[in-house]
């Protein structure tokens, strides 16, 4: 990087020091924020186990995880009982059907699946001091474990979550005379989010004529907060002369190894509470000299207004220059 970069930052650009992250660069991954709005961040010094919050892993977890997981230990579990009753001895139990070994451990697992349910239709059922006592310690794991995933499942469903998309490149377009940074964002599921909120900061790597370090600053937006997220949210941060990037270049984007970090805040009318959502743009996403194609239009019968959430990206290149991108 060349050492000159800092003096080519605008001088009143204004630093924004309450960003939660370290300007140490060379002890830092080079994107601090995914696209997924998730840091780049690993936590070691610990043992894995002490890492580990059960309950946050099975709530945050996606369903086509967390659906498995629960079958799975339902039948794991059962199973385990399976093959104490069978290890007993199935003439421990009164009203068994079948004489083979297969049909034994079916009866087990069967007797064992409507003991752990609570549900004992009462044909079969344990004669035996042991097989009783077993049979109760089943009853009273299967009482906790259905109370445990009654509430991961009411905490699935109540936790609130941000669904938002944003489009996967920022553009730098022409805007009132001059240009602008701009990229979209819209809410992708049927719910309210109204007093939305935006956040943006640019993170740049400068020499300090001592050491290479990230600063962060913040763009001025020309609109910082809507009063309902119901179509797509085009935000702008006009590139003028107060702001950190008047008169960058591409080149000086990769120079800086700028990243454009989003924060976007809103309140979920469904929940009645206020939800979060994160992203960021590499200097590498960001096009220039393009513009966005409308998102949305006007249904035939004119009654809806249709919001083509797989266009949120789409743009035209502008006919002046060809579209610069940049790759790491």
């Amino acid at each position: 990087m060349n050492r000159n970069v800092f003096s080519r930052l605008r001088p009143n650009a204004r630093e924004f020091a309450d960003s939660g992250l370290s300007n140490q660069v060379g002890i830092q991954s080079s994107r601090l924020l995914g696209s997924n709005g998730q840091f780049n961040v690993t936590r070691t010094g610990r043992h894995r186990w002490h890492n580990l919050s059960a309950s946050h892993e099975l709530i945050t977890m996606k369903w086509r995880r967390f659906i498995p997981l629960v079958i799975g230990f339902y039948i794991v579990l059962n199973i385990f009982f399976a093959v104490l009753y069978y290890i007993i001895g199935m003439d421990q139990f009164m009203g068994t059907l079948g004489e083979s070994k297969w049909d034994a451990f079916q009866e087990a697992f069967f007797f064992s699946a409507q003991t752990i349910t609570t549900v004992g239709y009462g044909r079969t059922n344990p004669v035996g001091l042991l097989p009783n006592i077993i049979a109760s310690l089943e009853a009273l794991i299967g009482l906790l474990t259905f109370a445990i995933v009654t509430g991961l499942m009411y905490g699935r469903f109540a936790r609130p979550v941000a669904h938002l998309l944003f489009s996967d490149n920022a553009l730098v377009a022409p805007y009132q005379n001059g240009k602008a940074l701009m990229f979209r964002v819209a809410n992708s599921k049927t719910n309210d989010l109204a007093d939305v909120e935006a956040q943006v900061l640019l993170g740049l790597v400068t020499y300090d004529g001592h050491n290479f370090v990230r600063k962060y600053y913040t763009l001025e937006l020309e609109r910082t907060s809507i009063n309902a997220l119901a179509l797509s949210w085009t935000i702008v941060h006009p590139i003028n002369e107060t702001s950190p990037m008047f008169e960058f270049t591409p080149e000086m984007m990769q120079e800086f190894e700028a990243e454009i970090l989003v924060n976007i805040k809103g309140f979920d009318t469904t929940f009645s509470q206020v939800v979060y959502s994160r992203t960021s743009f590499h200097y590498s996403a960001i096009v220039w000299n393009a513009k966005f194609r409308p998102a949305f239009k006007r249904s035939e019968d004119g009654t809806e207004t249709i919001l083509e959430l797989d266009k949120l990206n789409d743009f035209d290149i502008l006919p002046t220059t060809a579209p610069t991108t940049l790759t790491t």
